[in-house]
């Protein structure tokens, strides 16, 4: 099975600006969910890409080891579904590799708690259970969109989605200063 790991991180945040590469301890945001891909059991480490219009997004994501989609512009807008960033990230991503994905991983730039093992919990719930898409949740079931993993078909589909999982997780997704600071008080407590 060939798997690919999205990462959008447009560069035009509104509540924190340049949220995607802002500093949590020390490195960019984005960088947590870089290592999280990289680090995954299911990820082919070269198929890591961040889907981006902006350059020092990209210029970060190379530094960390992925590889850039150079998104336009027109789909780096307030308005744009994720939806269709990972359709062009899917058929960049594929003309580069020269052959098709049959899974999709994408992983929020701005949810810095997501793991390597959570990632590979979701995927292995996809496999096991002969799903079309997989998605975490937070505590009280409402997705968290930290990881979304879904079959290839399923990135240009034009209907809902049958047989879906999720998956369980307490993260919080960065958009303002107080979520950065409540996220480093968690994680210097685990370190």
């Amino acid at each position: 099975m060939k798997i690919l790991a999205v990462i959008p991180a447009r560069g035009g945040s509104k509540r924190l600006h340049r949220k995607n590469i802002y500093p949590l301890l020390g490195r960019p945001l984005i960088s947590y969910a870089i290592e999280a891909c990289k680090g995954s059991r299911y990820l082919n480490k070269q198929n890591v890409y961040v889907s981006t219009e902006d350059k020092e997004i990209a210029s970060v994501a190379l530094q960390y080891g992925a590889k850039v989609i150079n998104r336009p512009e027109e789909l780096a807008e307030d308005h744009v579904w994720t939806q269709d960033v990972l359709s062009h990230a899917l058929e960049c991503s594929e003309i580069e590799a020269g052959n098709e994905f049959d899974v999709l991983v994408r992983v929020q730039a701005n949810s810095p708690q997501v793991t390597s093992e959570k990632i590979d919990e979701c995927i292995q719930k996809l496999q096991d259970h002969n799903l079309w898409e997989v998605f975490t949740v937070d505590e009280e079931g409402i997705e968290d969109a930290a990881i979304h993993v879904m079959l290839r078909k399923c990135v240009n589909q034009k209907a809902l989605s049958v047989y879906k999982g999720v998956v369980s997780t307490n993260y919080l997704d960065v958009h303002t200063i107080d979520d950065i600071r409540i996220i480093e008080t968690k994680m210097m407590r685990k370190a």
